[in-house]
């Protein structure tokens, strides 16, 4: 195997492109300088709150990415936070490690660290078949590795919009984040986060979809159903997308068609059961529109009193209503 190749000394901006900036107050609250290392790949556990959940070992991308560090070896570090006994053997209880990952990790006392930012590399880095990978090491906050890992996450375009939006809510439900403040940290407008926010409020459905067929059904396509509150029209709204291929204003006015007959819906179901028309009511209506063969209104209250109301559009069909109605009579 060729000699490894470490990018050492370059500090957490030169592997995050910009966190200095977008996370200047998680710099600043953090408890040591990063330094860099090499450490037994064994003694490194994946992140419980990674963003990114889709991780695969016949990745074709990933295993590009291991044939890569095993012909010239890890140049960039991950960012990695030192655990204690407790925490490893908490967290080891409780099933975050992944692909019995915890029967890998070594029995002796030394230091065991968690993922910060590169499962990605360090996952790729096992396929190769390292033994000691290079980390850079912070102590920091759950709240911090979580920002950090979204941070990395986002810059290099690795999640998909579902686990970006789970990410942002775990920040505002579990850590009381304000949208406006993750923005800040990500360097994102707010009406940015928002939008992803309300991806959630999507059917497991139409979520799967957004992950899984991105090429036909995009994140504009998905905000377009936001709004469509029974389940099952967004699902029947997403297939339709999906099978006539319809571009993102096309899905907007489907879904805005679906709207205005929710809207219609809601409406009816508002007005009083006393001023509804009944079923009788409907049918009756047909016989005269069948036997006049005009356009027929017929309203009728719950006393029994109403209206009936012929529409013609021309002398002919005029004629033809006297004819029926007057001169039978006569």
């Amino acid at each position: 195997m060729a000699k490894q190749k470490f990018g050492l000394g370059r500090g957490l901006d030169a592997l995050i492109s910009g966190a200095s900036e977008v996370m200047a107050s998680t710099q600043q609250q953090a408890s040591e300088v990063p330094t860099t290392l090499e450490v037994a790949i064994d003694s490194i556990m994946p992140n419980p709150r990674q963003p990114r959940r889709a991780f695969s070992d016949d990745d074709p991308k990933l295993l590009e990415l291991s044939a890569s560090i095993k012909e010239h070896g890890l140049i960039q570090p991950i960012v990695v936070t030192p655990l204690s006994d407790s925490d490893t053997n908490t967290r080891g209880a409780n099933g975050w490690f992944a692909d019995n990952e915890q029967s890998n990790a070594p029995s002796t006392n030394a230091i065991r660290y968690q993922i910060i930012a590169g499962e990605r590399r360090w996952r790729a880095s096992r396929l190769a078949g390292l033994s000691k990978v290079p980390v850079v090491v912070k102590e920091v906050t759950a709240q911090q590795m979580l920002e950090l890992a979204l941070i990395e996450n986002i810059q290099r375009a690795a999640l998909n919009p579902i686990e970006e939006a789970l990410a942002y809510q775990a920040l505002v439900q579990e850590f009381g984040l304000t949208q406006e403040l993750i923005a800040k940290r990500v360097g994102k407008d707010r009406s940015t986060i928002a939008n992803s926010l309300r991806l959630l409020q999507l059917t497991a459905k139409v979520r799967e979809a957004l992950i899984k067929q991105p090429e036909h059904f995009s994140e504009g396509h998905a905000r377009a159903l936001i709004g469509i509150t029974r389940e099952e029209d967004q699902v029947t709204a997403m297939s339709k997308i999906i099978a006539l291929r319809l571009n993102v204003r096309q899905a907007e006015e489907l879904a805005a068609q679906i709207k205005a007959a929710q809207d219609i819906d809601a409406a009816l179901a508002r007005i009083s059961p006393k001023l509804r028309r009944s079923p009788e009511i409907e049918d009756l209506e047909t016989h005269f529109r069948d036997a006049l063969m005009v356009k027929v209104d017929l309203k009728c209250d719950t006393r029994g009193k109403g209206t009936v109301v012929l529409h013609f559009n021309n002398h002919d069909e005029l004629e033809r209503l006297y004819s029926r109605l007057v001169k039978r009579e006569e």
